[in-house]
Order: C-alpha cells, then sequence, then structure tokens
C-alpha cells in the first residue's frame, strides 16, 4: 500500500492558492434536528454541473459525468439507502477506491450502520486530488458537488449528515473539503491530513473536526503531518471550530478501527447541532489516545 506523498508535498498548499476569495458559502440558519414535526431541511443540495444526473447503483460507476470530465467512482449503499447519510473516503496516493473502501472497513460501515459509502477515483493528478487548485472551477471540487447534487436526487440523503474522510492524499483532500465545503459537510475525519498555518483559511459555517495523525513521526519527504495537524487544529479552534485529536503512533499508516471510531465521531455531528456532545471529552468509543486539545 502507497501511503505516501511525492517528496514535493511540502509545497503543496503554497501552490493552492487557498486564500482565494471565491468560496460558495451558505447563511441558511441551524434547525432543530430533534423536533417532534420536523420542517423541510434548511440545507440545500448543490446543483448538478450538467443537465440530468446519471443513474447512481451499488459498486463501480464509470463515466460519471461531471462539467464534462468522466469521472469514476464507488459506491456502498445499505439496505435502504433513501434518506440515508453520507460518508465520502478518498484513497492515498497511488491508491484506489476499492482498497480505501475494503482495507479500511467502511463496507462493514454501510452494512452496520446504514450510512451511504462514496469512494470517488482521482482524475489522476500527480497528487490524486486537487488540493493545491484555487477554489474556482476545481473538478474534484464539482465532483464532489455533482455527488452530493445526484445522491439527493436519486436517494433523497439527509442534507444534514454529509461527512468526509479519507487518509494522506485524501486527508488532506478532506481538510481542503472542511475549509471550502463547510455549508455542504456536517463534520469531516481527515487522516493524516491538515494544513499549515499559513495556508489556513476559516471554514464559513461551524464544522466539527476529528484530526487523526501517527505523531511526530508522520511524515514523508520532508513534509511533516505532524506539523499540519497540530497548526490546522490551533487554526479551526482559534476560529471557533470544534476540534478533536486522535494522536496514534503510528506514523503516516491507518489506525486500527478507523472506519469505526471516525464514524462514532461523524454520527455525533449532524447539522443544527444546539449543544457540542463531546465539549466534557471525548467518549469512550474513541480510543485512548484522543483528546480534546487545550
Amino acid at each position: 500500500m502507497r501511503l505516501f506523498l511525492l517528496a514535493t508535498l511540502a509545497s503543496l498548499f503554497a501552490c493552492a492558492g487557498i486564500g482565494d476569495s471565491t468560496k460558495d458559502g451558505s447563511d441558511l440558519d441551524s434547525a432543530d434536528l430533534d423536533s417532534a414535526d420536523p420542517e423541510p431541511s434548511p440545507w440545500e443540495a448543490p446543483e448538478y454541473s450538467g443537465e440530468d444526473c446519471p443513474t447512481l447503483e451499488d459498486g463501480v460507476n464509470s463515466g460519471f459525468d461531471s462539467a464534462g470530465n468522466d469521472r469514476d467512482l464507488l459506491l456502498v449503499l445499505p439496505d435502504e439507502p433513501n434518506g440515508a447519510p453520507v460518508l465520502f473516503a478518498w484513497h492515498w496516493l497511488g491508491g484506489t477506491a476499492s482498497e480505501i473502501v475494503g482495507w479500511v472497513g467502511y463496507d462493514d460501515l454501510a452494512r452496520d450502520e446504514g450510512v451511504i459509502i462514496v469512494a470517488p477515483e482521482s482524475d489522476g493528478n500527480d497528487y490524486e486530488w486537487h488540493s493545491w487548485d484555487r477554489p474556482r472551477n476545481n473538478p474534484d471540487l464539482v465532483f464532489f458537488d455533482d455527488l452530493v447534487s445526484c445522491l439527493h436526487s436519486q436517494f433523497d440523503v439527509d442534507l444534514s449528515r454529509i461527512y468526509s474522510t479519507g487518509m494522506s492524499a485524501g486527508g488532506l483532500w478532506t481538510s481542503y473539503l472542511t475549509t471550502w465545503r463547510s455549508n455542504v459537510l456536517a463534520a469531516t475525519a481527515p487522516l493524516s491530513g491538515g494544513v499549515n498555518t499559513s495556508y489556513y483559511e476559516s471554514p464559513e459555517m461551524p464544522i466539527p473536526v476529528l484530526l487523526t495523525w501517527g505523531g511526530p513521526s508522520d511524515t514523508y519527504g520532508g513534509y511533516s503531518f505532524h506539523t499540519a495537524n497540530l497548526e490546522f487544529s490551533e487554526s479551526l479552534r482559534g476560529d471557533g471550530h470544534f476540534v478533536a485529536e486522535c494522536e496514534h503512533t503510528g506514523g503516516h499508516t491507518i489506525p486500527q478501527r478507523a472506519a469505526k471510531f471516525t464514524w462514532e465521531f461523524l454520527a455525533d455531528h449532524p447539522k443544527g447541532l444546539e449543544q457540542e456532545p463531546y465539549e466534557t471529552g471525548p467518549p469512550s468509543e474513541l480510543p485512548n489516545y484522543c483528546r480534546l486539545p487545550e
């Protein structure tokens, strides 16, 4: 398994133009998700970039039209996909959608927790995902928006429970989505992702984030995921976003039970929460190396 990024990854965000002023935000108010007589969701799905959404099927979907580009993805549907939550899982450098789904155990998550798993394939970019491109016309942002749009069109998915995770290159891309799609995502859980302070911009809407990485040895090619996670955590918290940290000791690897404990955090954080459920500390379901940073 090739989890490592290229040696030039240290300059990734320097080329990203993260400070670009174009961001598709939202001024929608939060809703009481526990109401006995729920009102229509205050959140809207992004618009599809094409004319009519392709039909999405369980398994491999090839040639999904996204802004004129043919994209591929692996979709794992639960027994009842209608109204289900959605978890995006982005693969690492040199990886594939089937690898991240099978090796991390997201297929089991779909069956056991009733969540739709979406594992996109990259377009073959050198770093897999366009984490260094400006948000405007970023093909992977369009792909993400199109998938949310078409999933909602076909399955009426729960727009208060759209989540993202990913490892290494996929963790960096999830960190990027945390910044640029807080209007769509309820929470994120990047694995060995992060954003360095110099290239950070606060998400427009409150978004809880679970940061997981492998400690000081989580490095490659001179790029420190340890530093990127600590700086991302500090920046997010400084802007009022809730952050929990899970720092294991395995370096640049996927920790055991990653699918289960990251989903525990994500499922506990739908959009519209009136009170943070982890404000007194992580629950026992999370590994003992998880903490609330001071």
